[in-house]
């Protein structure tokens, strides 16, 4: 479907074609702030600063390797804040989860390879339920509880698969994602506390392109709402009153990919034409506050960032680099990771980040990069310092206005 040739429709009509539920009826009239249409018109990119966009305060957090269980992979596929502990998630690699302060002291990690009891092959995501941590998507087919200190707690064998998902506190139900295949299956179930309550939304639609994506980013939260965006769709949705409702649709107008070009091609074609030839679609990689929508584009081997301003109805499309004029420290190109609600940032190792400060005081002169390092640039300079032979990350946080 190409969502962008079908705007005007969308609005009235999407609900019927992209959700369901054995049990509610979607009504678009219980979101007063309705459907924003979001614009995206590259004639008008231009440069940006951190400052229009994010809070004018930078922290930094080096995830300390002074042992050597401590070390980290390069493949860190979500890192998680929860209460006064960072979570890394390592899926490919150890496939383990490191465990540090909000320091960035290292405290412990969750190992647990294996076939047995307490034990898992493989795990898409956590979640975190009543102060204890949930592994999902987890081979072989079970749901694990561990404490926020990684002790083992229990498990549940499951018949069906649960694929990647959140726990949303706002109304205390797990929210999934499969990768539907035929008629009759739901990309999106959500189930009670008890694992009960079964409501699907989003089903198996023959004519839609689908990404393979694994849908670890799909799912989304602010400090309020839980939003699922997926790769292609060109629509962002917001849970509401346990419905399914389209809060953010893209139009690319000119700029638009035709989907109907990928349909034919085979997953390797496919992805070298989207690394090389397509034009702008949703990836589905975003991050949402009350106050704005960000997400990342590729127009032809060229990546934006695109921040939408929800109070506004205005579009911002970054190229090139995030310039950053609060502590003029590192410049960002992709914010990658959503820490937490209204917490997102980048990774960088210690060794590059020791290399950026190395390059800011050519740049600048020992006099005035003293002067820097003593002021606006202190914690950048201290972090960089602590870290300089460091391959583990520095975690660079930003908040989101």
């Amino acid at each position: 479907m190409i969502l962008n040739k079908l705007i005007p429709l969308l609005i009235g009509c999407i609900l019927l074609l992209l959700t369901s539920s054995c049990k509610q009826e979607v009504n678009t009239q219980e979101d007063p702030r309705g459907v924003a249409l979001v614009t995206v018109d590259l004639s008008e990119s231009r440069s940006g600063k951190l400052s229009e966009f994010f809070e004018p305060e930078i922290n930094y957090i080096w995830l300390e390797d002074k042992l050597d269980e401590a070390q980290l992979n390069a493949g860190l596929h979500q890192i998680r804040f929860y209460g006064d502990k960072i979570y890394t998630l390592d899926i490919y690699g150890c496939k383990c989860i490191s465990i540090f302060n909000m320091e960035g002291e290292y405290l412990g990690k969750i190992a647990a390879y294996g076939e047995g009891p307490g034990e898992f092959l493989e795990f898409d995501a956590l979640t975190f339920v009543n102060e204890e941590l949930v592994l999902l998507g987890v081979y072989p087919r079970k749901i694990m509880w561990f404490s926020l200190e990684g002790e083992f707690l229990r498990e549940l064998t499951l018949i069906a698969p649960f694929g990647p998902g959140v726990f949303s506190e706002f109304d205390n139900r797990y929210y999934l994602y499969s990768s539907a295949r035929n008629t009759g299956e739901f990309f999106i179930q959500t189930l009670n506390e008890n694992l009960q309550d079964t409501i699907n939304f989003l089903p198996y639609y023959s004519e839609r392109l689908e990404s393979m994506m694994s849908g670890r980013n799909y799912f989304q939260k602010s400090k309020q709402y839980l939003y699922f965006g997926m790769t292609f769709l060109d629509t962002i949705y917001q849970f509401h009153n346990q419905q399914l409702v389209p809060k953010f649709v893209f139009d690319f107008g000119k700029y638009g990919q035709d989907l109907e070009e990928l349909k034919g091609l085979g997953i390797m074609d496919r992805s070298k034409f989207m690394s090389s030839q397509a034009k702008l679609y949703f990836l589905g990689r975003y991050h949402v506050s009350e106050k704005q929508l960000y997400t990342i584009l590729s127009f032809e081997k060229k990546v934006y960032n695109l921040f939408y301003d929800r109070e506004k109805s205005q579009s911002h499309v970054i190229e090139g680099n995030l310039i950053n004029d609060i502590d003029e420290g590192h410049d960002s190109g992709r914010i990658f990771y959503v820490f937490e609600p209204g917490k997102v940032g980048i990774r960088i190792t210690g060794k590059d980040l020791y290399q950026a400060l190395v390059e800011k005081k050519k740049q600048l002169g020992k006099e005035e990069f003293e002067n820097w390092a003593k002021g606006k640039g202190r914690d950048f300079a201290k972090t960089a310092l602590a870290a300089k032979d460091s391959e583990n990350p520095v975690l660079i946080v930003y908040k989101l206005k």
